[in-house]
């Protein structure tokens, strides 16, 4: 199989956290799963498939695929969230609340790992991905209304909400860059421009992103200030494809 699969930090997001990604479906179906997070086979702690049949969490299951329409070859912002003070789970579309529901409000358990491009706990071809996703982010807290349509609006090649995000942007798109792929898993360009950090004079060398990508792909143009020596830069935004 096409995958990325590792064995994350949840602390700081069991009790509260938005997952969020610009996702192209290239498939056909409505269980392709593009991410899942797993404690033991068959029980569902998240799960979020492409065309909205798939919103679990604490294995209780959201289906929205009656209020979406997800056309293949096309970039949807795709984004749930929960909390245990809430106990609501979220399901947002292009930066629209779809579906919501109550669901426990027991801490998310750890131990677990995280798997892109399939049900984690299932080996069903019809839920291989098969596309693309790209500036993927597990954020600390419930995200709101108003901050999911920020980052809808802004685009996908606008980092602009992230920035502003920064501080509860826990699992970030740049570190999932550096995780082994499994089988057929590539970054292409995603056809966004580069993106350019403010310059602060004075600043001591610093590197305002995740870098350890770049070479012929990156996640983001990372600017270093004024220290000749810190200076680098990449050229191309990238997704990841083929995960199936």
């Amino acid at each position: 199989g096409d995958y990325i699969k590792w064995y994350p930090d949840m602390s700081q997001v069991k009790s509260a956290l938005t997952v969020c990604a610009w996702i192209k479906k290239q498939l056909t179906g409505v269980h392709r799963s593009w991410f899942s997070y797993i404690i033991r086979q068959y029980t569902h702690d998240i799960l979020i498939s492409d065309a909205g049949r798939y919103n679990f969490i604490h294995n209780d299951r959201l289906d929205v695929s009656s209020s979406v329409s997800v056309p293949l070859n096309t970039w949807t912002l795709q984004c749930n969230s929960w909390s245990a003070s809430s106990r609501i789970h979220k399901v947002y579309y292009n930066g629209t609340l779809v579906g919501s529901e109550t669901v426990s409000s027991a801490p998310l358990k750890q131990g677990g790992f995280i798997l892109l491009g399939h049900d984690g706990g299932s080996q069903d071809t019809v839920e291989i991905f098969g596309g693309q996703m790209t500036r993927l982010n597990v954020f600390s807290k419930e995200l709101s209304t108003a901050e999911i349509t920020e980052m809808y609006n802004g685009g996908r090649c606008s980092v602009e909400a992230e920035k502003k995000l920064q501080e509860v942007r826990y699992i970030t798109w740049e570190s999932i860059l550096t995780q082994t792929r499994t089988g057929n898993v590539k970054e292409v360009d995603a056809g966004c421009p580069a993106q350019e950090e403010e310059e602060k004079p004075g600043d001591e060398c610093q590197c305002l992103r995740d870098h350890t990508a770049c070479g012929t792909f990156c996640s983001k143009k990372t600017y270093l200030n004024e220290n000749p020596d810190c200076r680098k830069a990449c050229s191309i935004e990238s997704c990841l494809e083929h995960f199936g």
